[in-house]
């Protein structure tokens, strides 16, 4: 997670038979520094995990919560159309947890606390839709 962290909320997350926790943290884009690396929607979350140790239960435990959080975090608000997150570049873990978590990793960008490599998840129906330029409306 970056030194300055940007406005929203953080939670301590332990999986139910117990073990390390690890913490999460949501913010809007438009309060996080990740907004200057793609045109956000009003809408769109940033999301950053801290796992414990390198333990790969952390692991585990931070990928499933990722693959049931964000469609949960879609249910809540109708609005939002993206959830991106923004390890820095050389975290290893964080972006393979991204990955395993359901994040597909779009671009590197630098900010003003280092490089980070961006990592996107859409509602089902706007990833689903097509981007070729035949299939545009005109």
């Amino acid at each position: 997670m970056p030194a300055r962290r940007p406005a929203g909320r953080t939670w301590t997350v332990t999986h139910c038979g117990g073990g390390p926790p690890l913490l999460l943290h949501l913010s809007r884009v438009s309060h996080h520094p990740v907004r200057a690396c793609y045109p956000f929607g009003a809408h769109d979350l940033a999301v950053a995990l801290v796992l414990p140790g390198s333990a790969p239960s952390g692991e585990d435990l931070a990928s499933r919560l990722l693959r049931q959080l964000a469609p949960a975090l879609f249910a809540a608000d109708a609005r939002c159309r993206r959830i991106v997150a923004a390890p820095d570049e050389h975290d290893a873990v964080g972006r393979r947890v991204l990955a395993a978590g359901g994040f597909g990793e779009i671009t590197e960008a630098e900010l003003p606390d280092g490089g980070v490599v961006l990592f996107a998840t859409e509602r089902p129906e706007i990833a689903d839709l097509s981007t070729a330029l035949d299939d545009m409306p005109h």
